[in-house]
Parts: structure tokens; C-alpha cells; sequence
């Protein structure tokens, strides 16, 4: 009980933040609608690209054949243009390369492919209990990177997050979902929470730029 009552003090003693969003000038995830690309062909389960947001649900036209794939795809910043899983070649076209049409059906793994630039709310922290599992970016969660979870802005936004209790910031990549908690709106890394100052907190009032919005 006192451990409850602790920190209902501390949550109480933090500065009150109006919770919401600045949307004036709202920066945009890479989501072109239609675009021509140059499609090659990856050893992996899964198609890649540098040029369409994370988690992108897109529609792969072969402009000489007209054959069509829909397929997710994943940010790399190695691939130019798109490659697809090779399981698709004999479907898709003869050679190792083929010019497309594509068309972002879904921006992201939610659709959402604007950030606004600036948010408010109240930020917690989480490490150890999560530390080495698979992040919804598909990475494993390092506790000691800089990176936060939110649940909806696109995975791969870039922020800059103020602790208004004591004005320290840092800066992180939002490479997971949630929190899931009322009342809640940002998690933090166990090591941009140290740097934050929040630690013993758990629970502090935040605002946070957008400094790019999506990978």
C-alpha cells in the first residue's frame, strides 16, 4: 500500500500538461500514393525498401506484363527502389529486374502516414521485464537504446522528448506500440528515461517535437 500511496504523491506533485496534439504543419511519412519503381528480387520472406514507410501494405504492378502482387513491405535503407521475395519471380517476370507501378494501399501497419509536430502527455518507462523481445518494427527491444513505443505514430518517427518536471531531453526512435495504460501516451526506453531523469518517477508530464515522421 504505501507503495501505491508513494506514487500517487509523486503523480500529484507533477506539473498538470493539457494531453493532445499541435497539427499545424503536419510532417509526412513516406507514402507516395503511385510511384515507379525498379523491383529486384531478396532471399528473404519478406519485400524491403528505402522509399515507402514501414509496414506499407503496396500493390506491385509489372508495367510490361501487367502482372500484380499486393505484399507488406519493410524500410531498408540499402535497398533502392523494392525488392520482393524471389518465390515471386517465376510469377512476376523472367529477368532479375522488372520496372512497376506501385501503389501504397495502406500507409504503415496502421494507415496512418502524417505526424503532427509537436505532442503532449504523460511519459513512463519500461526495461528490464522487456528486454530482448521482438519490438512491433520487428526489432528486439534493447533497454540501453534510445527508443520509445506510442501506439500510433508511424514506426520509425524520430522525437524529441522533454521531461517538464526538470527540462532534460533526449532524443528517440518510436520502434514499438503502446503504452496501454489510461492515462498514458508515450513509453521510454529504460536508458532515455535515465537520461530524462524520470527513473524513480516512473510516470512524468512530457512534450515532445517530431524531428521525422516515419523512417
Amino acid at each position: 500500500m504505501w507503495v501505491v500511496a508513494l506514487l500517487l504523491v509523486i503523480v500529484s506533485c507533477a506539473p498538470r500538461v493539457k494531453v493532445g496534439y499541435e497539427t499545424r504543419e503536419l510532417l509526412k511519412a513516406k507514402c507516395p500514393k503511385v510511384t515507379y519503381m525498379r523491383v529486384t528480387y531478396c532471399p528473404t520472406k519478406y519485400a524491403y525498401s528505402d522509399r515507402i514507410q514501414h509496414m506499407s501494405l503496396i500493390k506491385v504492378v509489372n508495367v510490361n506484363t501487367g502482372k500484380s502482387l499486393r505484399i507488406s513491405v519493410r524500410t531498408n535503407k540499402k535497398v533502392k527502389g523494392l525488392c520482393i521475395p524471389r518465390r515471386y519471380k517465376s510469377f512476376m517476370s523472367r529477368g532479375e529486374s522488372f520496372t512497376a507501378k506501385v501503389y501504397v494501399l495502406r500507409c504503415g501497419e496502421n494507415g496512418v502516414f502524417s505526424c503532427p509536430r509537436k505532442l503532449r502527455g504523460y511519459a513512463s518507462w519500461y526495461g528490464k521485464e522487456f528486454h530482448g523481445r521482438r519490438t512491433a518494427s520487428g526489432v528486439r527491444f534493447n533497454m540501453y537504446d534510445y527508443v520509445a513505443a506510442h501506439r500510433t505514430l508511424p514506426l520509425g518517427t524520430i522525437l524529441l522528448v522533454k521531461n517538464l518536471k526538470n527540462g532534460k531531453t533526449v532524443r528517440v526512435k518510436v520502434v514499438d506500440r503502446g503504452p496501454y495504460v489510461r492515462g498514458r501516451h508515450l513509453d521510454l526506453s529504460y536508458a532515455a528515461a535515465k537520461k530524462l531523469g524520470m527513473i524513480l518517477d516512473g510516470v512524468v508530464p512530457f512534450e515532445a517535437k517530431v524531428l521525422r515522421c516515419g523512417f
